[in-house]
């Protein structure tokens, strides 16, 4: 019976834990961050590096606040040889980290719920 219990309970887990495995985004290795906050005074966007990557194609942390709460709505990262500087970020909609790379550069604003749940994964 435990025996079984067991099997049932590594079957149920070894999907979740590889997929919060490949979804796993640590912050711990950003630095050099600047902020910037949105002309409406919503939002607080800053972008971090975390690999120079030999200064090819760094790969950057963006991420997205509520002004007021200070809570995270939005986590990515990205590559892009050229990152925007942080007057020029903010569009009508969007906060761009950078004039070309990845998609993953260009945040809709407000954050879609997928950006607000996946900015919460650890």
């Amino acid at each position: 019976m435990i025996k079984k219990a067991l099997i049932i309970c590594t079957i149920i887990a070894a999907p979740v834990v590889s997929f919060a495995w490949l979804l796993y985004k640590p912050d711990s290795e950003a630095s050099e961050c600047v902020r910037a906050t949105s002309p409406d005074g919503r939002y607080i966007a800053e972008r971090c590096v975390i690999s120079w990557n030999h200064l090819v194609n760094p790969l950057y942390l963006g991420r997205v606040y509520d002004s007021k709460t200070g809570e995270l709505l939005v986590r990515r990262r990205f590559n892009t040889p050229a990152p925007e500087v942080p007057d020029q970020w903010w569009d009508k909609d969007e906060v761009l980290f950078s004039r070309g790379g990845d998609e993953d550069a260009f945040i809709h604003l407000p954050p879609t719920l997928y950006d607000r749940l996946m900015a919460h994964l650890p």
